[in-house]
Parts: structure tokens; sequence; C-alpha cells
């Protein structure tokens, strides 16, 4: 469960970004639209990429610039961050922002181990600050849809699910730090691999139990390719099959429920009934970023969409996946956390 502040009689709230790489201009998209930020620091170890930052969005040219979290943490140029850096190192400039003070956005994952995520979950109980996650679907209109179409049980209890991701990861991420695991914590399952774990898990309302895993590093040092199966608490089952090394991204959702099946494909939710009626469901409101619902969290007290628990969720199934594929397939047991709410 979130924590907020008072609510704080200010207009703006002065962010810094930790990590001016692709990811933190890709954010930078949204941020520099939204009344309620000014960017106020950038932070990373390699100036060119703070250039980059700059040169992309000029009115950054006046912001603070570190190239070491601590001294940055330290400096009071800040309300809150961004945190955009390698995933092994969420956990240590998490841990900092909070113990500085600081609202904390953490791009996927929130950490790279359980240990991790809960620590980092106590840390923000401990500051009662807000602590949110960049799972951009959270916000998307056909994921609360179905989300709520589960929870009002109209059509019964979730039985099963099928989920995949393809994708050109391991051409995209060649020679870059996502290859890496002393910096990525694991492959393409702990990155966009992480979306479709949080997702399945926070759109159904299942618990995940136990999983058998099959991985394929395709010469790597880390996961490319994987097939995962779930068995949840309750008795439902799913797979998840995630793609590193394919021909283009696709990504598409089924769930099989009492009184009827679901079927996700981009924006196209197709709704069969037991009767054989197709209802087709695409006009959704506009999304919500995860970067306005942060500001909307801090300012305005509003719940956040992807709350540290949902890492924390993700990451558990994850590791479970990783100690069944280290064993060639053996079922392993997912975490049973003392934060499961």
């Amino acid at each position: 469960m979130a924590h907020f502040d008072t609510i704080p009689a200010v207009s703006k709230i002065r962010l810094g970004i930790i990590g001016s790489g692709g990811f933190a201009r890709y954010h930078l998209r949204t941020l520099c639209e939204l009344p309620d930020f000014e960017i106020t620091a950038l932070c990373d170890p390699d100036p060119g990429q703070r250039r980059a930052c700059v040169d992309a969005f000029p009115q950054l040219a006046g912001a603070a610039q570190f190239d070491d979290h601590v001294a940055f943490l330290g400096s009071g140029t800040a309300d809150a961050v961004l945190i955009c850096s390698p995933h092994t190192s969420h956990i240590e400039q998490g841990l900092a922002a909070f113990k500085a003070g600081l609202h904390v956005l953490v791009e996927k994952p929130l950490a790279t181990t359980v240990a991790d995520c809960k620590s980092l979950i106590a840390a923000r109980d401990a500051s009662g600050k807000v602590g949110a996650i960049s799972y951009q679907r959270h916000g998307l209109g056909a994921f609360q849809y179905i989300k709520d179409l589960i929870a009002e049980g109209r059509y019964g209890k979730v039985l099963g699910l099928n989920s995949h991701l393809t994708q050109q990861w391991l051409q995209f991420t060649k020679g870059t730090w996502r290859q890496k695991l002393a910096l990525s914590g694991g492959g393409q399952i702990n990155d966009s691999g992480s979306h479709m774990v949080d997702i399945l898990l926070w759109i159904t309302g299942l618990k995940a139990k136990r999983v058998t895993s099959l991985m394929d590093n395709r010469g790597t040092e880390v996961d490319i390719d994987s097939v995962t199966a779930i068995e949840f608490e309750g008795g439902a089952y799913g797979t998840l099959t995630i793609i590193g090394d394919a021909c283009l991204w696709h990504e598409r959702h089924h769930i099989w429920l009492e009184r009827a099946a679901l079927i996700l494909e981009g924006d196209d939710l197709l709704v069969i009934d037991e009767q054989g009626r197709h209802t087709r469901v695409s006009n959704w409101p506009p999304a919500l970023s995860p970067d306005q619902n942060f500001a909307d969290a801090i300012l305005r007290g509003a719940p956040v969409l992807a709350p540290f628990e949902c890492g924390l969720r993700t990451i558990e199934l994850t590791e479970a996946a990783w100690k069944s594929a280290a064993t060639g397939g053996s079922p392993a047991v997912v975490e049973e956390s003392v934060a499961r709410r």
C-alpha cells in the first residue's frame, strides 16, 4: 500500500532524473509537457548522455548536472526523482532517494531480487513518500477495462490465461548494459517481459504459486527467449512466452473465464461469451501516463496506479522462473512474501 504525505501547497514538483539514456528521453517527451513538473537535475556518469538530453530538450539547459547520485540526492535540487538507471542500480539509488526525503518513480523492474523489492517497500513506508513504478499498461483503458470486468465477476473466475510478447530485443540491445548480467540482473523476462508478468498479475488479481520455465540465452549472459507455465493459487493455470530473438514486435493476451473468453491484441479487445456472441471493444479513454499519475499522487493524493507491491509480485514470479530454468525446467515455488496483500 502506498503512503502519502499531506498534500503540499506547491504548484510544481522539482524533478531530478537518474540515468539520462534513451528511457529518460522517452519520459522527457511527456514530462516536459506536464505543468506539474520542473526538471531541475540530470544525473548520469556519462556526460554525453546528459548532453543528449539537453540537446533533445533545450528547456533543460538550466538543470543542474551530476555524475554521481549521492551528490545529486544531497544537493537539495529536487523534491522527487525518476530512476532510469541500469536495473541493479535501482536498489541503492531508491533507498538513498527515500533517505533524502524524495518521492520516487522508478523504471521497471522495481529491483532485481525479492529481497531488494522488500527493502524498497520498507523504505517507502518509513519515509511516507510516494513510490511508483513506470508500468504504463496500468494507465491504458483496455487493461483497466479487463481488470474491472474480472473483478466484478460477471463472467466468473479466471480459469486460465496465455500471453506472449515477441521483440527484436536480442538485436536492439546488443552491446548495451541490458545484456550484461551484473547491470541488468536478468534478461528479456526482467526487461520488457517485466511488463507482461506485471500486467497478468494486476488485471487478474491472481497470485502465482508455482512455475516451470525453460530459457535460452542465445549465446548471451542473460535470458533472451523463455516459456513459463504458471500454477496460480486457487487452481488457475497460465503460460507466458517471451521471445526476444524475434523478427517483429507482437503482444497478445488470452484470458479464459468460467463464462467468457477475453482476447486482447493491441487496442482491440474481443469478448466471446458462453453463447458464442462476439463483442469488440476498442474505444478507450485517453491513457494516463505513469508520469502524470506520479504527479497526481504527490500533489493531489491520487492512488498510485503501479505501486511497489506490483514490482514485488513481478519479481517473485520472475525469480521462481529463473530458478526453474536453472534446473532444466523443474518446478519452482513462488516465494510467499510477507508483504503479500
